[in-house]
This record gives structure tokens, C-alpha cells and sequence, in this order.
């Protein structure tokens, strides 16, 4: 297989905490070829949005991130999560899966969480120049803590080898970070909103302990959540400040 911008170096590990910190640490020692992918059959510590952990069954699910240089403006960082959540939205479709993205890092299958993705960027001067895109995702786990309202690709009635799964995702990757790198931005924001969990509907949101109902409107230029209320203002928020009540 070829790839418009990535070089397919690929990294296997046994265990690690998270792929994301190996990758970050091995690119100080040697800089990494673009689309060089770590990945490991059990991630003691991998790591979620706001500080949370994502915890897997050891040798059940894919956890793996790619580095890539993007030199895009700070401002549209939030489209990297775009091309990331689109890549496993394909992939799982491919396996008649239909997958829906939360804002801004989930992926959700009839509501249940699948998959999950982790940004970290890099900024030198005015561009990103750095970004590590990790993606967790549940292929044959079928038992979760009661706690986590989670499911599996395996729970939805398929049954996939991981790195089958891994290499599917990854060139979805390179098809649209190739867009990001073209600037359509409008193209991949059109895409996203296809597939946006409650995009034009009315959901029911927590701030402050304090539950409301809004619609959903989109992604503001910046990757905020932009929220029309009953009373028919508009808001904006960032992750740390609202949930999804569902």
C-alpha cells in the first residue's frame, strides 16, 4: 500500500504505559519519519482527554499513535481530531459498523464508546509543527466494568484482526490529513458534521452540576462547542467545561 505523506515505519511493543509518551520521548532522542506509527498489545497507562486514563484488555484492543509534522496554524489544531475521528469512523464502516463522533475525542456505537482519540501538539512560532495522534480502540474485549458504558467491534457482531484493523485506520489517516495539509478545511468540517453525535438535534448537557437541553449547532473555528439554548442565545464551550447527558 502507498500513502501520499506518511512513511509506513511501524513500532510493535509488548507493553508500555502509553504509546503516546514512547512515541513523544523516542522523537527527543531521533526524530521519527512522518507516519511513524507505535503501537502495543497492552497499554498499562494510556491516556485520555482532561487527564483520564483509557484502559484495555491486555492483547483484546488496538492502542497506537502516529506522529506526523503538519506545519498548520495553532487555530485549526482541533482539525487533526477531525481526521483522526473520521479515519476510525471509516474503518468501522467499512465493517457495516455505524459509528457516530462526540465532541471532541469519542467515538460512540448506539450510544456506547468504542473508541477514543488523544491529540498532542507541538507549537513552534506561529505553526504546529509536531503532532502525536493517539487512537484507542476496542476490537475484541467483550467484557467491561459495569461502569463504562462501552462496547467493541467484536460486541457488534465482527470479528477483525487488530493490525488488520490498524492498517485500515491508517490509511484513512493519510487521506485526510492529505486534505488538512490541502487547507479543505470546509470538506472535512462537512464530513465531520455527517457523522457528529447529535449534530441538529436537541441534547441534554451538564455545566456546573447543573443539566440543560440545547441544540446542537457544530464546531466553532477554534474547536469549541457551539450550543444554541432554549432561550435562543448561543454558546461556546470547551471540554472541561459541559458533558453529555445520554
Amino acid at each position: 500500500m502507498t500513502f501520499k505523506h506518511f512513511i509506513h515505519k511501524h513500532i510493535k511493543l509488548e507493553q508500555i504505559g502509553s504509546t503516546n509518551s514512547y512515541l513523544y520521548d523516542l522523537n527527543l532522542e531521533n526524530r521519527q519519519e512522518n507516519g511513524t506509527i507505535v503501537s502495543a498489545k497492552h497499554q498499562t497507562s494510556g491516556k485520555g482527554q482532561t487527564g483520564n486514563t483509557w484502559l484495555t484488555e491486555e492483547n483484546k484492543n488496538l492502542t497506537f499513535s502516529v506522529v506526523t509534522y503538519p506545519k498548520i496554524k495553532p487555530k485549526h489544531a482541533f482539525y487533526l481530531n477531525i481526521i483522526a475521528a473520521l479515519a476510525v469512523q471509516k474503518a468501522l464502516a467499512d465493517l457495516s459498523i455505524k459509528a457516530k463522533v462526540k465532541w471532541p475525542n469519542d467515538i460512540l456505537v448506539n450510544k456506547k464508546k468504542i473508541g477514543g482519540i488523544l491529540i498532542e501538539n507541538q507549537i513552534n512560532g506561529q505553526l504546529i509543527h509536531q503532532s502525536i495522534i493517539g487512537i484507542g480502540l476496542n476490537v475484541n474485549q467483550s467484557i467491561f466494568d459495569s461502569t463504562i458504558n462501552a462496547t467493541s467491534i467484536k460486541n457488534e457482531g465482527i470479528s477483525i484482526e487488530i493490525e488488520d484493523m490498524l492498517q485500515q485506520i491508517y490509511g484513512y489517516l493519510d487521506f485526510y490529513y492529505n486534505l488538512l495539509l490541502e487547507s479543505n478545511f470546509k470538506l472535512l468540517l462537512k464530513h465531520y458534521y455527517t457523522h457528529l453525535f447529535w449534530h441538529n438535534e436537541i441534547g441534554t448537557f451538564s455545566e456546573e452540576n447543573s443539566e440543560f437541553k440545547a441544540l446542537l449547532i457544530g464546531i466553532s473555528d477554534i474547536g469549541l462547542l457551539e450550543l444554541r439554548l432554549l432561550d435562543n442565545t448561543t454558546k461556546f464551550y470547551d471540554i472541561k467545561d459541559i458533558k453529555f447527558i445520554y
